[in-house]
């Protein structure tokens, strides 16, 4: 039997990265997730991935699942469950439904898989590209609680709820990054292009040039004369930053970094939060345990500084602490949302909690997206009135002494 490279976390929450004998990959992933492990990762080699390889592959074998599609599969299959259709025959009709090529493809095989024994959990795994830990770990236990119907419902809501969300971090970023290259490229146009055509105008006069004049031509001589050096210096600085970003210490202090950025930080300290907990309350609502939901939960955040803390609670609930008192050892977690947290704990009603934990995060995403355009354009408008004022200023004083100079020679 052949041994299978896989990279996942363990029941403890550590990174293995290991080998299991097993006959196929499918077969090591379901043995993988028999054991506990989650976020599974079969590693293949080069040949493997080269003899793997169909050149002649048809574009329906081949593609992209965007999660709007998965959460239409998801409400469609919760239908067809609740009004009492069998789910092999459910993920049958659903295939034939769909439009993307190949997700039918892909829910023929799961459909096929389910024919052959296998539960519907197991056939999903799959395919992780399209359904992530989260989907999996919650149609495993509507299966064994025998609710798939109302988890389905969960998971599509949860799902909508993820795309809502991606659209606001993508509105956020987006904004910045345009206002941030608008300015650079009027910053090198000014600089590289219209000063030194001034320039040659100016030694043309043959007279001496003011002082903000010669200050604002000095500054285009620095970046055109030494463009090279400061070029070189830039790529120096991302290898650096490149190599520092690749230990874990660096890691981890650039990314507890996002967090301080003025205006930004805390729109993405919203934006973790948000998707966490709504994950979290997911997973709680559908029956998996709190451990277990942490973990979960904690794979959907890319940030590793805010995955120590998750696992640094997740440690401390395992032995017996709750929740909330771990969440007051950080400071990332407002007060309120410590707060609401040990209401539910003491109430036991921790699923419907973090659900308003959620909603509070998102109001707030919300709120402080829409407040962040009328934070940027006045001082884009001001930034700019600056720089146009100065360059108009320092451009035109010139012209102005000689227009002055030839009215005096006049008189």
């Amino acid at each position: 039997m052949p041994k299978i490279r896989y990279k996942a976390r363990n029941a403890r929450g550590r990174i293995v990265n290991a080998s299991i004998n097993a006959a196929n990959d499918s077969k090591a992933i379901e043995l993988l997730n028999a054991r506990g492990f989650t976020e599974i990762e079969i590693k293949k080699n080069f040949w493997e991935t080269l003899k793997n390889i169909n050149i002649g592959a048809k574009k329906d074998e081949t593609g992209v699942v965007k999660q709007k599609d998965v959460a239409i599969f998801s409400r469609q299959l919760a239908t067809m469950v609740n009004a009492g259709v069998n789910i092999l025959e459910a993920i049958s009709d659903v295939a034939l439904m769909v439009q993307n090529k190949y997700f039918s493809k892909v829910l023929q095989n799961v459909a096929k898989d389910i024919r052959n024994g296998l539960p519907l959990s197991q056939s999903l795994s799959k395919y992780r590209k399209i359904f992530d830990n989260t989907f999996i770990s919650m149609i495993a236990v509507g299966e064994r609680s025998g609710q798939l119907g109302e988890v389905l419902l969960d998971l599509a809501t949860y799902i909508e709820n993820s795309v809502k969300l991606k659209r606001k971090i993508k509105s956020a970023a987006s904004y910045p990054v345009f206002v941030g290259s608008f300015f650079v490229v009027v910053f090198l146009g000014i600089v590289l292009v219209l000063i030194p055509k001034f320039e040659d105008m100016f030694k043309s006069f043959g007279a001496q040039l003011p002082a903000p004049t010669q200050l604002v031509i000095d500054v285009s001589h620095f970046f055109i004369d030494r463009a090279l050096y400061i070029i070189g210096i830039g790529i120096i600085i991302f290898i650096a930053f490149k190599i520092w970003t690749k230990t874990r210490a660096g890691l981890i202090a650039w990314h507890k970094f996002f967090f301080k950025i003025p205006i930004f930080g805390p729109i993405y300290t919203k934006m973790v939060f948000a998707r966490y907990f709504q994950t979290l309350s997911t997973l709680v609502r559908s029956g998996v345990d709190i451990v277990a939901s942490i973990q979960i939960s904690a794979s959907t955040v890319n940030n590793v500084y805010i995955k120590d803390i998750l696992e640094n609670i997740r440690s401390s609930v395992i032995s017996g602490q709750t929740f909330s008192s771990n969440m007051e050892k950080y400071a990332v977690f407002p007060r309120m949302v410590i707060r609401m947290t040990s209401v539910g704990e003491k109430t036991g009603q921790m699923d419907e909690m973090f659900l308003k934990v959620t909603d509070y995060y998102n109001d707030e995403v919300d709120a402080t997206v829409a407040g962040l355009s009328s934070i940027i354009e006045p001082v884009l408008i001001v930034g700019l009135g600056i720089m146009i004022g100065v360059l108009v200023i320092a451009l035109y004083l010139p012209i102005f002494s000689m227009a002055g100079a030839m009215a005096n020679q006049q008189v």
